[in-house]
C-alpha cells in the first residue's frame, strides 16, 4: 500500500511497483499538490522520508504522514518553528510493509528522550482515511508492546462530504491548525 504526496513520488513508485512481485496498490490524492521532491529522489517499497525540523528543540514529537496530509504536517512544522518548537515529519509513502526500523530509530534517538535519556517519544499520525485500519494502525503496530512511545490518531471520523479540500481537512480535523494545537499541549 503505496501514497505518495507529489508527481515525483508517484512517478517513482509506480516504477517500484512494475518491478515488484506480488499485488501493489497505490492512493493517489484529489487535490494538485506541490512537487516537493527532487527527480533523483529513491522511493523503494518499504521506506519513509524525513522532514527534520531547523528548530532543535522538542524533538521528541514525530509527526507521521502520508500523501495529501504530508503538506498539512510540513505546514504544522513552519508555523512550530516560528514559535521555537521542533518537531519532525516523517512522510510514511509506503503504508504497508511499513518503514519500521526509521520509525523505531526516531522514537529511540537519545534526544527524544530528552538529556538523561528518559522520557516518551510523542508520535502523531494524520491520514485522510477512516480512523481504523490505515496508516495510524499501520504506526500502532510498530509500536505495540512499547510503552515508551505515545501514539496520537487523527483520522477521518465521519462519513466523506463534499466541498474544497481545504475545508475537508478543517471538517475531519487533519488540518495543519489542529497538528499545531496538538503539539503545544504535548
Amino acid at each position: 500500500v503505496l501514497y505518495p504526496a507529489d508527481a515525483v513520488s508517484c512517478e517513482k513508485l509506480v516504477e517500484e511497483m512494475i518491478s515488484h512481485e506480488g499485488i501493489c496498490y497505490l492512493r493517489t490524492s484529489r487535490p494538485a499538490t506541490p512537487v516537493i521532491y527532487d527527480n533523483n529522489e529513491k522511493f523503494p517499497i518499504g521506506g519513509s522520508k524525513i522532514h527534520p525540523s531547523a528548530i532543535k528543540h522538542n524533538p521528541s514529537i514525530i509527526i507521521v504522514s502520508a500523501g495529501v496530509t504530508l503538506f498539512e504536517a510540513l505546514k504544522a512544522q513552519a508555523e512550530l518553528a516560528k514559535e521555537g518548537i521542533g518537531v519532525t515529519v516523517v512522510d510514511c509513502y509506503s503504508i504497508k510493509p511499513i518503514d519500521t526500523k526509521t520509525l523505531i530509530s526516531l522514537a529511540r534517538a537519545p534526544k527524544a528522550f530528552g538529556a538523561n535519556g528518559a522520557g516518551t517519544a510523542q508520535v502523531i499520525t494524520v491520514e485522510d482515511h477512516w480512523f481504523d485500519g490505515g496508516l495510524g494502525d499501520a504506526v500502532l503496530n510498530v509500536f505495540a508492546a512499547d510503552t515508551s512511545v505515545k501514539i496520537h490518531k487523527l483520522a477521518v471520523t465521519q462519513m466523506p462530504r463534499s466541498g474544497k479540500p481545504a475545508e475537508l481537512l478543517a471538517l475531519e480535523g487533519i488540518d495543519a491548525n489542529v497538528i499545531v494545537s496538538i503539539v503545544r499541549s504535548l
